[in-house]
């Protein structure tokens, strides 16, 4: 097999056209790229230019040509070698993406839920994923997957509210759309093509009151009662009670550093009808998922019919390590990943906004099935933030708190390191809400009741394992206290 040829001059001789009107550089130059690598103009193993040198040629940042190479990477079309620059991979995920996908079975009638009925039963045999009373004031350090709300701009969200609420604008007051307000659709469409690669019409998003919510109705839609959905494990309660509560068959499935282990998945339950992830940030280890294994994993979405629901948990929140794009950013991922996020972790808890972004064929049904199930999320509180997130508030916000938690990250890490040595053990911490922590010198269950007898609070990591057995762990949160209270 002969190598494209790799020098300077036969790079400046690769045309990659114009920009389509309105298309941004970076999805131009991934587009373009991509297509190169497709067509055989860069062949297997050929070398890429470094991206100063990509970034001079084409008059554009050079924080752009790095960002299209990193999806590229992601997506495994490039690989980056120690010494030998990045190339063109040898195997391309195309080639195992070729067959046209099966279509994705919508079930013609939800499960219907009878008072005292299986899904009231499998919810009471466990205790609740969610506090139901939960406690008043600022939570206690160092409780997981909390934000801090006092680094909200509140003076600003009353202003906007003020906006709204003025007799011209009076309208917003009355019913609106089951699919949510258009202005916060379009907001989110256009925040998801900068922030997270993925490219999606507004009319492909619903608003919702949470991430929850969305996994629930996707649920009713897809999945009958007995039929095998993926679960990562450790993984998320809620999602898995979730399961559970609708009658699923929950497989399980065991993790290493690089995510979810698909081939197990693929091996015990095949014919699943969906599977849960967070490749992002795995909740709550932390790990993204591999560029192979996420090609394994939407390779089974097309050839089986089957939806994955991509958790976008944590995604915006990262300190040392560059932003992982969404799997629903990948080419093919469009008809089988639904995208969910919630705005409860970068805003405030209270807010109870999400958001899906769809596949096409299930806009419809999900949208009939949440205006049944909800009706529709608050309309004001919808308008405040489609304005917040248009008149830029949101990345200011996003970026001036994502410094703010890494300093506390780091102060987490001194404190520890300083105030626990032999008894708990923190890793670096390079993104999110919190940490999983190693315990040295007890057990779970007592470092956790001797924690709460101190005031203070941390979750066990055997509350998000089913079939796991890993290491005493704790789950902590830092972001919501100071460097202060943190060392206090």
């Amino acid at each position: 097999m002969t190598e494209a040829p790799t020098t300077r001059s036969s790079r400046r001789a690769l045309a990659l056209g114009a920009p389509a009107p309105g298309e941004t550089l970076q999805r131009w130059l991934y587009r373009s790229l991509r297509q190169a690598i497709l067509d055989g103009r860069l062949g297997e193993g050929a070398l890429l230019p470094g991206t100063r040198a990509l970034a001079q040629q084409y008059a554009m940042a050079r924080g752009t040509v790095q960002l299209a190479y990193d999806q590229l990477l992601s997506e495994g079309y490039l690989q980056a070698l120690r010494g030998s620059g990045t190339r063109v991979s040898r195997v391309l995920p195309d080639a195992s993406l070729q067959a046209g996908p099966a279509p994705v079975r919508v079930l013609e009638e939800p499960s219907r839920l009878q008072p005292g009925g299986p899904w009231l039963r499998n919810v009471g045999d466990q205790p609740p994923a969610f506090p139901l009373r939960p406690g008043s004031g600022l939570p206690p350090a160092f409780h997981p997957h909390r934000c801090d709300v006092r680094g909200f701009p509140i003076d600003l969200w009353r202003r906007l509210h003020g906006r709204h609420l003025r007799a011209s604008k009076l309208a917003i007051l009355s019913e609106n759309e089951a699919a949510g307000l258009a202005p916060l659709r379009a907001a989110i469409a256009r925040h998801l093509d900068l922030a997270r690669g993925v490219a999606v019409s507004p009319d492909q998003i619903v608003i919702l009151g949470s991430v929850q919510q969305a996994l629930d109705i996707c649920l009713r839609l897809l999945v009958a009662p007995g039929e095998a959905v993926w679960m990562e494990d450790p993984g998320y309660p809620g999602a898995r009670q979730a399961m559970h509560a609708h009658g699923a068959r929950v497989v399980d499935v065991a993790l290493d550093e690089d995510g979810m282990r698909v081939h197990e998945a693929l091996a015990a339950a095949p014919d699943a009808r969906l599977a849960y992830v967070t490749p992002a940030r795995q909740a709550p280890l932390g790990m993204a998922l591999s560029p192979e294994r996420r090609l394994a994993l939407l390779q089974w979405a097309r050839e089986r019919g089957a939806i994955v629901f991509e958790d976008d948990y944590d995604s915006e929140y990262r300190f040392a390590a560059k932003p992982v794009p969404a799997l629903r950013s990948m080419e093919g991922a469009e008809s089988h990943v639904v995208l969910a996020g919630t705005f409860s972790k970068l805003l405030f808890p209270a807010i109870r906004l999400a958001f899906v972004a769809l596949p096409w064929q299930l806009v419809d049904p999900f949208t009939r099935a949440a205006s049944l199930a909800a009706r529709n999320a608050n309309a004001l509180s919808q308008a405040v933030l489609a304005d917040f997130i248009d008149d830029g508030h949101f990345d200011r916000h996003v970026r001036r708190m994502r410094r703010v938690y890494a300093g506390r990250a780091a102060a987490f890490e001194a404190a520890a390191h300083a105030h626990w040595e032999g008894l708990i053990a923190v890793p670096p911490v390079t993104a999110g809400l919190d940490v999983v922590t190693r315990l040295l010198a007890h057990e779970e269950r007592e470092a956790w009741q001797r924690l709460n007898a101190a005031g203070l609070t941390a979750f066990p990591l055997e509350r998000y394992c089913a079939q796991a057995r890993l290491a005493p762990s704790l789950v902590m949160g830092f972001a919501a206290f100071d460097e202060a209270q943190i060392d206090a």
